[in-house]
């Protein structure tokens, strides 16, 4: 892990002076390059020796005149150029080459530090020039090992317990690891945050986990499917008209209910080719957490019946953009006929 290898670096005092962050990781990249400026910069001195550049509008010719300029307070100034264009666009630099030689070495003023965002994950033929000229670090997702300790260091840093079952339900809701998810440590740091705050008591639970990081048309949507798979029409009524109420949400369900019975069909499908639950959520990029759900849900229907009411779904869905039916009435028709 490219976190870890920064660590270790750093530890050993080997780190190169300019240094290249890029990968998924927002997080991590913000992390490493905070620790570098709490090692060569005094915080009285930050707004004089820390120097930060973009990339949109910044050369080589700049980069290098401010990393060559010496701190009157500092051991080192700290130069963070963010996302300079041609370590991912197809743009040239006209003192690019020169910037390549520079990064090579060694730098008795400044340490620079380059540090392409997340959005743009791909380096470009010069990004991975300077790349093996420098010190570059690739800061990828965590794995679960990783995962598990980055959310038990911050819950006990709280005071607060966890345990094994919880700590893999909030991996679980949080959809870390799904394909193309957005979600990220900065968010998870975020939500742990939350849960830590509203938790009354020592050990947090399933309940609260569900409570802080599953949005509010989420959380209808589970709850109208557990009361469609039951059969309880009353109850499933009942919460049709709480989403109606609940500030015109209506199309949201509507839109994330369509997706569940989607699932549903899925893992029916799924299941009978032998893929285990985790498998199927990894072959169809979809939260485990919510694949969990449906494949539960799914096992009161037969796959024709989820068919049928897909099928009266997309229509209702029709007739909500022709203006054939009121989009409250619809969700509540679809409430009480779902049922099994």
């Amino acid at each position: 892990m490219a976190y870890r290898d920064f660590a270790n670096d750093k530890n050993k005092g080997i780190l190169r002076d300019v240094l290249l962050f890029y990968g998924a990781e927002d997080f991590l990249m913000e992390w490493a390059a905070e620790s570098i400026i709490t090692e060569y910069v005094d915080e009285d001195s930050r707004y004089l020796d820390v120097i930060r550049l973009e990339g949109d509008n910044v050369t080589a010719a700049d980069i290098m005149a401010e990393a060559r300029a010496y701190s009157m307070f500092s051991d080192k100034r700290v130069v963070i150029v963010r996302n300079y264009q041609p370590l991912y666009k197809g743009v040239s630099d006209i003192h690019g080459d020169d910037l390549l030689t520079f990064a090579a070495a060694p730098q008795d003023q400044s340490v620079v530090i380059f540090i392409v965002d997340s959005r743009n994950p791909d380096l470009s033929a010069y990004g991975k020039k300077l790349a093996k000229t420098c010190g570059a670090y690739e800061f990828a997702r965590l794995d679960k090992a990783d995962l598990k300790a980055f959310i038990t260091k911050r819950v006990h840093n709280a005071g607060k317990m966890i345990s094994r079952r919880s700590l893999e339900h909030i991996m679980d809701v949080s959809g870390y690891y799904n394909k193309g998810s957005g979600y990220d440590l900065a968010q998870l740091d975020r939500d742990i945050s939350k849960i830590v705050k509203a938790c009354e008591g020592d050990d947090i639970s399933e309940g609260l986990i569900e409570e802080i990081m599953i949005g509010d048309s989420d959380r209808f949507v589970f709850n109208l499917v557990d009361a469609l798979v039951a059969g309880d029409r009353g109850k499933a009524l009942d919460i049709a008209e709480a989403i109606i109420r609940d500030e015109d949400g209506a199309m949201a369900v509507l839109a994330l209910l369509t997706k569940q019975f989607e699932i549903m069909y899925d893992s029916l499908e799924l299941s009978e080719q032998g893929y285990s639950i985790a498998q199927m959520a990894k072959k169809t990029g979809i939260n485990e957490y919510r694949f969990k759900k449906a494949f539960t849900a799914a096992g009161r229907y037969s796959k024709s019946r989820i068919k049928r009411i897909l099928k009266d779904i997309y229509n209702v869905d029709r007739d909500i953009k022709r203006g054939d039916i009121d989009k409250d009435v619809a969700l509540e028709l679809i409430a009480i006929s779902a049922c099994p």
